[in-house]
């Protein structure tokens, strides 16, 4: 960590008066969210310093946690707090405080007032050996603010720090509110060049402001009611309102004697870096009781602490009130244990939390976390994390796509970059690099591929001997389109964009507003010209909305009319939905049905009752290696036959190149259920190693009750479509079957035997599988 030894005087004589901080009482605490499953992802911010993303799925709920560790005995690191750099107690958010200050990193740090444009951090600050600003009114009377220090040797240690300063003449001393904050100024408050050149900003923010300018403890000047003065370079002012000056301190005179006493816990001359936060979260590596300033319950929360050698920082945001269920203070310690940390506290929480890093990938300053208001809050400061070394000589490449997935004929804008051994970023010329496209014809121009046919491939970039590369998609054509907005209304005249969606056969999402086809039903309403409608006359009409077959219609209203009917989309068929025939060659196949017994208050025949059972088993027995039954049955397939059935617990088979799953979420969610079963199914489908996967439940994730639950589940399939995998989600639930394919999964209901008043449902379909080779088909076989 870089040490700056060189301080500016502050004008006075600080006399440390050491106090030795109550340690408070070891809690026991027996409730925390356990973990289920977690998806992690790491990058390299920084040479020393790294970025996690851990996403847990825990007994509780979704987790997310943001961590960064900084190496602090790499010597081109610096770890300091960072204030605005457009005016002194301006609040800021967390990115601009970092962007403008040249962090590479950081997380917002000290409480502060949350009301109006400006305010100041509640706990001290300290910036390379130039004390900032220090508080007088915080842990009077017990430890609720901690602050963290390192003092000139380098040794970090963190403290209740408490502060007291006085200003007077023989006449009368004067509390100060303190030095260099100035949130509301009821009492008067020292300042000096630390802060500001002048008075100015503070005549803005307080109206009648006295100041007093003092130089070799001398007054030197009183000056008007709100009048700007110079702060002295040697010297200090104390500004008051124009109502203390009257009432509490009118015996001051210029060429007064006077003298500064401050008196704190900790010698800040002696401090190299401090930053204020909340309570201490832990002491000697074990977790302290929350004391009454932290607030209770699971909260979005900022920490930061030092491992026990004090050679690595640890930073942490875990994400709340929102699909991420925050932490508890005990969590938040267990989180930070878990990291290395041995030492630790507080900083604001809530909307404040935010973490931010300027990443190669991106190469700006970015929000790393979901901020829980929605957008980043004002904060007064942050702590940022700075790389001091110079740019070097290129060490590896790097490549980058502008998009995951296009259509055939979209063109891919590469970035190659190059990083050297700090992990800067050095952007590369492209007539300095080879690219290459394998196994996709197109069509390069510069960094810019524009492939013909459709698959994965590969891209490989060559530079002095590096190289890099990137595996990469073309989607099959469009099956369907889907407008932003469905109709649209205007005034003669006026004009609107279209903006439009496609969607890929394994259900992947395009833009391509300007690249699709449109025809305007009656052109005597309006025209059309590439992506944009211009309104003509009053009327109503629809806009035909084409591309590689799929079609779609907006209905457009000009004026105050009826809006005319639009015609219905053709139904998209998925185009794994296909003819399945058992035949003996070398495929693998099974039957799904959904539920067949009836569990409603009705009364059915006995033989109507049985007579529906034995058809539905005769189909799903039939043509298939394994006959899965995967809603309530009450039946039992023959011996000869592999089955699996539902019992209402998670249950899992193993066969053929497929991985079947029966995981329930009958009361609402998996979670709700038996979280356990994030654990099992992920655990399961890793070990088989199968390019199938199929998971039959009995609730369409679509419904779980909580949406971050639902999130999170379609993003651990993802993961397994990323993988090349084929996903099929099968749920056995309500009346209807139907299809969605989605981001590469197909969700497919099947629906129930039986309607609720007894009667045998005309819809129930089976589904008809056949694997071979990676390569899936199915079909949807009504039985009535």
């Amino acid at each position: 960590m870089k040490r700056i030894l060189a301080k500016r005087a502050m004008g006075m004589a600080l006399a440390a008066v050491m106090m030795l901080s109550p340690l408070s009482v070891f809690g026991v605490q027996t409730a925390y969210a356990a973990t289920q499953y977690e998806m992690k992802t790491e990058k390299t911010m920084t040479r020393g310093v790294t970025y996690e993303k851990s996403s847990r799925m825990t007994d509780a709920g979704v987790q997310n946690i943001h961590v960064m560790k900084v190496d602090l005995t790499e010597s081109t690191l610096e770890i300091r707090e960072v204030e605005s750099k457009g005016e002194y107690g301006l609040k800021e958010t967390v990115t601009k405080l970092l962007k403008d200050n040249g962090a590479v990193a950081g997380v917002n740090a000290d409480f502060f007032g949350v009301s109006g444009s400006y305010s100041a951090p509640f706990g001290p600050v300290v910036q390379e050996g130039e004390v900032i600003s220090a508080g007088t009114t915080l842990n009077k009377t017990e430890g609720q603010y901690a602050a963290f220090f390192v003092d000139e040797d380098g040794n970090p240690f963190f403290d209740y720090f408490t502060m007291t300063a006085k200003f007077g003449n023989e006449k009368k001393m004067l509390e100060l509110s303190g030095m260099n904050k100035f949130a509301s100024l009821v009492f008067p408050a020292y300042l000096d060049r630390a802060a500001m050149g002048d008075t100015s900003s503070l005549d803005k923010r307080f109206e009648k402001l006295v100041k007093f300018v003092v130089e070799d403890d001398e007054i030197t000047y009183i000056s008007q009611e709100g009048e700007t003065v110079e702060v002295p370079e040697d010297g200090y002012v104390i500004v008051m309102s124009a109502d203390y000056r009257k009432n509490a301190a009118p015996m001051f005179e210029i060429e007064d004697e006077v003298v500064l006493d401050v008196v704190s816990s900790v010698n800040l001359d002696e401090v190299e870096t401090a930053f204020g936060g909340g309570g201490k979260l832990l002491v000697d590596g074990k977790i302290v009781e929350a004391n009454s300033k932290v607030v209770g319950g699971r909260q979005p929360r900022t920490a930061f602490g030092i491992s026990k050698d004090g050679n690595t920082a640890i930073f942490m945001v875990v994400d709340g009130r929102g699909d991420s269920i925050g932490a508890t203070h005990w969590e938040l310690g267990l989180l930070m244990q878990e990291y290395g940390a041995y030492e630790a506290m507080h900083l604001d929480g809530g909307g404040s939390s935010t973490m931010a890093a300027k990443t190669a990938e991106d190469g700006a300053m970015t929000v790393q976390n979901d901020v829980s208001e929605g957008s980043e809050r004002k904060v007064i400061n942050a702590v940022g994390i700075f790389q001091n070394a110079k740019q070097g000589k290129i060490k590896e490449i790097k490549i980058q796509p502008d998009v995951t997935r296009v259509l055939a004929g979209r063109t891919i804008n590469f970035t190659v970059y190059g990083l050297d051994e700090y992990h800067n970023r050095i952007e590369i010329p492209v007539d300095q690099v080879d690219m290459k496209a394998i196994g996709m014809e197109g069509s390069w121009n510069g960094y810019t591929f524009t492939p013909k046919n459709t698959g994965r491939f590969t891209v490989t970039a060559t530079y002095n001997g590096m190289g890099a590369y990137y595996i990469g998609a073309v989607s099959s054509k469009v099956v369907r389109m889907k407008p932003v907005n469905d109709s649209i209304r205007l005034k003669v005249g006026e004009t609107a964009n279209i903006a439009m969606t496609v969607y890929d056969a394994d259900g992947f999402m395009h833009w391509a507003s300007t690249t699709s086809n449109y025809t305007v039903g009656n052109p005597e309403i309006g025209t059309m010209k590439s992506n944009v409608f211009t309104a003509k006359k009053e009327g109503s009409t629809n806009i035909k909305c084409e591309k590689d077959g799929a079609v779609g219609y907006i209905t457009v209203t000009v004026g105050d009319g009826e809006a005319a009917k639009k015609p219905e989309a053709a139904p998209v068929k998925d185009s794994m939905n296909q003819t399945v025939t058992r035949k003996n060659d070398g495929a693998y196949y099974f039957n799904v049905a959904g539920k067949i017994a009836y569990t409603g208050e009705e009364e059915i025949e006995e033989k109507v009752y049985n007579d529906a059972r034995s058809k539905v088993k005769s189909y799903v027995d039939a043509n298939a290696e394994v006959a899965i039954y995967g809603g309530l049955n009450d039946i039992q397939s023959a011996k000869k036959l592999d089955s699996l059935s539902w019992t209402g617990k998670y249950r899992f088979l193993n066969r053929g190149g497929v991985s079947l799953a029966m995981v329930t979420a009958a009361n609402g969610g998996i979670t709700a259920t038996d979280a356990s079963q994030w654990q099992k199914f992920t655990a399961d489908i890793e070990n088989a190693g199968n390019d199938t996967i199929v998971l039959v439940m009995d609730q369409t994730p679509g419904d779980f009750r909580s949406s971050a639950e639902t999130n999170y589940f379609r993003a651990v399939l993802n993961k397994y479509v990323e993988q090349g995998k084929n996903v099929f989600v099968i749920s056995c639930f309500n009346q209807g079957y139907w299809v969605s394919v989605k981001d590469g999964v197909r969700y497919i209901n099947l629906p129930n035997l039986w309607k609720a008043d007894g009667t045998v449902n005309e819809n129930y379909t089976m589904l008809r599988f056949r694997v071979k080779d990676g390569s899936v088909s199915y079909e949807a076989v009504n039985i009535k």
